[in-house]
């Protein structure tokens, strides 16, 4: 056996390796609800979940549609710069970013939405995600939240951002 044949082989079982362990990886995670996600104007609700692993610690963030009863994941790791939630067009209309997030622990979450699509003007409301050793929860301005009601900024009739986000 040539060298190169020995190091293609050498490659394939790193990549199949690799496929396993991170599939054996994925079905060890646990997925814990903790927000709703509501568009008043449209009545149709999301459930935003946290991703965790045996030990508790947040390993990803995962939003439910039960609409078309399908997941999107979320990498944690990515919080610092932003994880786009909505998007439209090119136009990102929610985005979550953490700069503290700790995957034991929790931090401080900015939910930064856009108000006007037109104009390019963002708001931001600030959360708190905490892990109290048992469950994971989320807070604002000291009190527990089970929910975010997004109400839509119009124009014409039609949509062009987020008015208010109410937390519930």
């Amino acid at each position: 056996m040539s060298i190169s044949t020995l190091f293609e082989v050498k490659i394939l079982i790193t990549l199949l390796w690799t496929l396993l362990t991170s599939q054996a990886i994925a079905q060890n995670t646990i997925k814990e609800k903790i927000l709703t996600l509501t568009n008043l104007d449209e009545r149709t609700q999301f459930a935003l979940h946290i991703d965790k692993d045996e030990e508790q610690r947040a390993t990803g963030l995962a939003l439910y549609d039960p609409n078309d009863k399908s997941w999107t994941e979320y990498d944690v790791s990515k919080l610092k710069r932003g994880i786009p939630v909505k998007k439209e067009g090119n136009h990102e209309v929610i985005v979550l970013k953490s700069d503290d997030f700790e995957s034991d622990r929790g931090g401080h979450f900015k939910v930064d939405y856009l108000k006007n699509g037109i104009t390019g003007s963002r708001g931001a409301l600030a959360l708190k995600f905490d892990f109290d050793g048992h469950q994971w929860r989320i807070y604002y301005r000291g009190s527990q939240v089970s929910a975010l009601h997004f109400k839509l900024n119009k124009v014409f009739g039609k949509a062009v951002g987020i008015k208010q986000v109410l937390v519930k």
